[in-house]
């Protein structure tokens, strides 16, 4: 749970990324394009924020031809906001041992 909690914290520690979420919040499939409109970034930049979010299970991508279609997998965040909860109103204590020490 740790790990996965750090990476999604990872992935959601740019701007940018939270606002590609944002602008996805409300649509279903989108193409790539859709989002680097909305988005002021270059569509290189763009691509390595929607990579970024894709890795860790926050966007789900469908190609389709020489096209590329994104959504919101709302059970990956709903699992972030739940291990987020988890973390901060503790019932049980962490496996803080099973850390890494570097």
């Amino acid at each position: 749970m740790m790990v996965e909690l750090s990476a999604f914290g990872k992935a959601l520690s740019h701007p940018a990324r939270i606002a590609i979420l944002h602008f996805m919040a409300d649509k279903g499939e989108v193409p790539c394009l859709d989002i680097v409109a909305a988005v002021p970034l270059s569509q290189p930049a763009c691509s390595r924020h929607v990579a970024e979010l894709t890795k860790v299970g926050l966007l789900v991508a469908r190609p389709d031809g020489n096209h590329v279609f994104y959504r919101l997998e709302r059970a990956s965040l709903a699992r972030f906001c739940e291990a987020m909860s988890a973390t901060l109103h503790p019932k049980t204590p962490l496996p803080l041992a099973s850390l890494p020490t570097s």
